[in-house]
């Protein structure tokens, strides 16, 4: 597959996992959930794909390899901290949808992963 087929492949494949999640978002409650794409062209750019939690989520969807948590979540954090300094305190959490390899990986509660740091995790947990 060349590459700029590939980029289309991944940005579909994003862009689907960014809606599923904000849907299970909106069936778990949060009513007003939606894509950063739809709804905050800044919050997009600072890497937070859905939007109206309390919480800042970034999406990843494949990557079955080569995916750096520390890295995703940093750049999220840093550039909420240079761009829209209120929402920078809230946690900030990495959803990992893993790829499906037909018959190599059985499916499982593991494939679809929630990363986040222990600092961001004390504020979700604190009485």
């Amino acid at each position: 597959m060349d590459s700029k087929k590939q980029g289309k492949t991944n940005k579909r494949k994003g862009s689907n996992a960014e809606r599923e999640y904000a849907a299970k978002f909106r069936e778990i409650g949060y009513d007003a959930c939606i894509t950063a794409r739809l709804g905050s062209r800044l919050h997009d750019n600072c890497g937070v794909d859905l939007i109206n939690l309390p919480f800042s989520v970034q999406v990843k969807a494949g990557y079955g390899r080569g995916l750096n948590y520390s890295q995703v979540l940093f750049y999220t954090k840093s550039m909420l901290l240079q761009h829209i300094p209120q929402d920078a305190d809230k946690p900030v959490i990495c959803i990992h949808k893993k790829p499906k390899k037909k018959g190599v990986t059985p499916e499982n509660e593991f494939n679809e992963l929630v990363v986040m740091s222990f600092n961001d995790f004390q504020k979700l947990i604190a009485k």
